[in-house]
């Protein structure tokens, strides 16, 4: 990375000669002035004394400035050297392309992910892809899941990848032979570190005050639903058949998206899970938000009953289950910008304001317009 204490001393300096520039600018190159003084005696002798002053300055000034190379930090504390402005883009999470579209960075991305695509097409915004883009088919369970051979072909500067449910790539994805930088993504706990990933990429791609003002609307967003309740939500993203369930953990950025909205996270524990049936059933939650596990409302709320003695939690008697389907359950699974829409979503939920199966097209009445494109 360009040394800070550099950039500050090269800024000095411009200031510096700047402001003699500047100076100088203000007087002629060449000043003279004349003054004649003349005095008179009694006698019939007269003294003329006469002073000529004459100043010269020319400052001439050059300052060339460069962004590139720089050295950054990623995630996973490697440090990553990029020598110029990446104009091949490899985005492999759908929470990246977010901000790639937001950052103006669409046009950019010649190959990305089957989710991001998927992404892209709900929000009719696959137009901002140039026409060759590709899409990569990967598995985030496998090691070398992030299909290599595909990316070498395209030919990218760079490869944007999520640290958490991709960080076992982290080997292996070094191996293709361009640089690599790994996100917070879904290790993000809270809004802090979604928004630091926004500022990474300003930074890797010198779109610094874009980022900022990205961020600066998000924190806009939420400020509209910061109100606490004492509403205990779960939110399940999977059941398994024997009642076991993955579930937001409260050090996840989806327990930050219930506490944003004015909720408490029903479950206690940290990660992802599986957890055990006993601790829905402890956390007696008073509601409850399923994904739609990869089908839909009728399924998620069939698969719910998979887990014992459910019918006796709070949320299930009072019938406050809710499932999230299309661009709802993207705005809250996928840690970026759509995180505020969770938040708005999780809100809605809290307050009774939300139908019981919450899906794209509900979502699209509620937010029209919701990445704002750069």
């Amino acid at each position: 990375m360009v040394s800070k204490v550099w950039i500050a001393a090269v800024a000095i300096i411009a200031i510096v000669v700047g402001w003699l520039a500047g100076y100088y600018s203000k007087a002629p190159a060449v000043q003279t002035t004349s003054v004649t003084y003349s005095t008179t005696v009694t006698t019939t002798a007269t003294i003329t004394t006469t002073v000529t002053a004459t100043t010269t300055a020319t400052v001439t000034t050059t300052v060339t400035s460069r962004y590139y190379p720089i050295t950054v930090v990623d995630a996973l504390n490697r440090t990553v050297q990029i020598s110029a402005e990446p104009a091949r883009i490899v985005s492999l999470a759908p929470s990246i392309t977010q901000m790639l579209v937001a950052l103006g960075l669409c046009n950019r991305i010649v190959g990305l992910d089957q989710f991001s695509y998927q992404l892209l097409q709900e929000l009719n915004y696959t137009s901002c892809l140039p026409s060759n883009a590709e899409v990569i088919g990967i598995s985030a369970m496998s090691p070398t899941g992030f299909n290599g051979d595909a990316i070498i072909l395209l030919k990218p500067d760079l490869v944007l990848v999520d640290s958490g449910f991709e960080a076992l790539w982290a080997k292996d994805i070094q191996k293709i032979g361009v640089p690599v930088y790994f996100l917070y993504g879904t290790r993000a706990s809270s809004f802090a570190d979604i928004e630091r990933d926004i500022k990474a990429l300003g930074e890797i791609f010198d779109r610094a005050q874009k980022a900022a003002a990205v961020v600066s609307w998000m924190e806009a967003e939420l400020a509209k639903y910061r109100v606490q309740t004492n509403v205990t939500v779960a939110q399940i993203a999977w059941i398994n058949p024997d009642g076991s369930f993955y579930a937001a953990g409260n050090n996840t950025f989806i327990a930050a998206e219930i506490r944003a909205a004015g909720g408490v996270n029903a479950i206690g524990q940290g990660g992802w899970g599986p957890f055990e049936p006993s601790l829905l059933i402890a956390a007696n939650p008073s509601v409850i938000v399923l994904g739609s596990m990869g089908a839909n409302c009728t399924y998620a709320l069939k698969a719910l009953d998979e887990i014992p003695h459910v019918s006796s939690v709070a949320a299930y008697k009072s019938g406050r289950v809710y499932v999230l389907t299309g661009l709802a359950e993207d705005a809250v699974d996928q840690p970026s910008l759509m995180s505020v829409y969770a938040v708005a979503i999780f809100n809605k939920i809290i307050t009774g304001n939300a139908p019981q199966c919450i899906g794209t097209r509900w979502f699209l009445q509620q937010f029209p317009s919701p990445i704002p494109t750069g």
